[in-house]
């Protein structure tokens, strides 16, 4: 049985894919805001999509209703590929937007990579975002992973270095070993995101991950946009925070945590905490129920008004 449906199937010059999945691997909506983000910017044509059918339970991950022209139309959780073809790049790309799904992780994996070898992709780039106790004021913490001695020298050349990590992993981890089972060479881009930011899509993540993606693939995309974007997403956090006494003391306390564990900690830590499947704690701290209520009206209250993040394009895509 094929879970694959193909559109158009144009000839890709050793594409490139960039990968991610909502769910357990995309805090903040973080790494499929990225893509959605060159999906906005490029306009793709779509030429894959894994059927959802057999992946998924849907009283967990349910359809959507919307109404399109004027008609009440189910929307399916997607999993599509599409293609972006430009001769100034040395190779094409493909992007991939997927939930992660609940069932038949190995099926799912095949399937994944029949549509890679298709298209004959060249190699596979995963992004993902997790939460962690950190504040919102440092630099987005960002790590690589690779088992491909080649793009394990790539990433340390960006100063992101590869994980020993050991323990429970999601559909990222899964088609990262699959993709080295199959030989396609592949690498992982995780960031990190304040888990009192989790409940909106975090601008300043998504930032981050696409600044470290054009540089290693050498798009040379102009993301001077959603980098001030991101800085105005800083300063409205920081603006909720002095508000607040209760914010600050919590925001504070995460940042003297954070000063401490980089002072004590050893090598080995440090492997553990760049993993994306780990869990980063400060121990026990002040409650940030407040700063998070403030925090998801501040942006439910943004997306109203549209400004700052990049919409999907899965509706337009229904139309093509």
């Amino acid at each position: 049985m094929s879970y694959i449906h193909y559109h158009k199937q144009p000839a890709l010059r050793e594409p490139i894919a960039v990968v991610a999945f909502g769910g357990w691997n995309d805090a903040a909506d973080s790494a499929t805001t990225a893509v959605k983000f060159l999906n906005q910017r490029w306009r793709p044509t779509k030429v894959a999509e894994i059927d959802p059918e057999e992946f998924y339970v849907f009283t967990e991950t349910r359809p959507m209703v919307k109404n399109v022209d004027g008609s009440r139309v189910i929307i399916w959780p997607t999993n599509r590929f599409v293609a972006y073809v430009n001769p100034e790049l040395p190779r094409d790309i493909l992007l991939f937007v997927g939930v992660e799904p609940q069932l038949k992780w190995q099926a799912f994996s095949n399937a994944f990579l029949e549509v890679c070898k298709r298209f004959g992709v060249s190699e596979v780039v995963f992004l993902g975002a997790m939460l962690a106790d950190i504040p919102h004021s440092i630099a987005v913490p960002i790590s690589g992973s690779a088992t491909d001695p080649d793009i394990v020298e790539r990433l340390r050349e960006m100063d992101l270095e590869s994980s020993r990590y050991e323990g429970p992993t999601g559909i990222i981890g899964v088609l990262h070993d699959a993709c080295r089972r199959a030989h396609i060479p592949s690498a992982s881009f995780w960031a990190v995101t304040p888990h009192y930011l989790a409940a909106t899509p975090n601008i300043k993540v998504t930032a981050a991950l696409l600044t470290y993606v054009n540089t290693y693939l050498s798009l040379d995309l102009d993301l001077h946009e959603i980098q001030a974007d991101a800085v105005h997403f800083e300063e409205q956090i920081n603006r909720l925070v002095a508000k607040d006494p209760e914010a600050s003391a919590y925001v504070r306390k995460l940042e003297e945590q954070l000063e401490a564990d980089e002072e004590e900690e050893d090598e080995d830590e440090l492997d553990d905490k760049a993993d994306p499947d780990s869990v980063l704690s400060s121990g026990p701290l002040p409650s940030a129920d407040l700063l998070i209520r403030d925090v998801e009206e501040l942006l439910r209250l943004q997306r109203e008004d549209g400004p700052g993040r990049p919409s999907s394009n899965d509706d337009n895509e229904e139309k093509r």
